[in-house]
């Protein structure tokens, strides 16, 4: 053994090739290494080094643009591109709702708040959508934030009707009736739930069948 230190030289000191003789299975195999062990090595350092470099990106666009985590999820998913909002966008914020239901949803919804609602017609469906999938999905703190947001839906209804700005030609013309009717809808439930607390964001009348929907979603998501 004693002789085996010797022949490092002056790298016998070395905190990590230290390391490296420790988590070696034995000395032969640390003294020749198997080419197929070091070629896996190095793609779980890749793969690693790659997952890190996503992450650290991402919390660098949100430190840039001085958005929270919560603010730039309703951002990504509220974008002006043509599409409902992605679904990775909505499932941080329902899973944000849950692990910090003290003052995620109230975040959300305020961010929510200070999308264009009155400009465009496609950032409004997906607000209305986001916020929608927040109250089915998040948790129950959701309701009360989302009570605080009538006033939004009744702004929403009263600019896309027909006789209203930007509500009589183009994309417009063709989703105004729908943003009418689905703000109307969100206001109706939020309204609901704040007079019936008994009632949970997800309650249903026919519990087997959204059973059934649940399980068909998680297959097709692991597919």
């Amino acid at each position: 053994g004693g002789g085996g230190g010797g022949g490092g030289g002056g790298s016998s000191d070395d905190s990590s090739h230290h390391q490296l003789q420790r988590r070696s299975p034995s000395p032969h195999q640390h003294q020749h290494p198997h080419p197929q062990d070091g070629r896996g090595g190095s793609t779980n350092v890749l793969a690693s080094t790659k997952e890190v470099t996503k992450a650290g990106v991402e919390v660098i666009k949100r430190m840039l643009a001085n958005l929270t985590y919560i603010e730039m999820s309703v951002v990504k998913a509220t974008s002006a591109v043509d599409g409902p909002p992605k679904r990775k966008h909505t499932k941080r914020l329902i899973e944000e709702s849950w692990k910090n239901p003290h003052a995620a949803p109230a975040e959300a919804m305020v961010a929510l708040s200070r999308c264009p609602l009155l400009n465009s017609p496609v950032t409004t469906l997906k607000v209305l959508a986001t916020v929608h999938e927040l109250m089915q999905a998040g948790s129950p703190a959701v309701l009360p934030a989302s009570c605080h947001w009538l006033e939004h839906f009744e702004l929403v209804e009263c600019n896309w009707g027909p006789e209203q700005m930007g509500g009589d030609f183009g994309l417009s013309k063709v989703c105004g009736p729908i943003i009418v009717r689905f703000a109307a809808l969100l206001a109706a439930k939020a309204r609901f739930h704040a007079a019936h607390r008994a009632f949970e964001n997800n309650y249903s009348f026919n519990a087997a069948a959204d059973a059934a929907a649940a399980k068909a979603e998680a297959a097709a998501e692991e597919a």
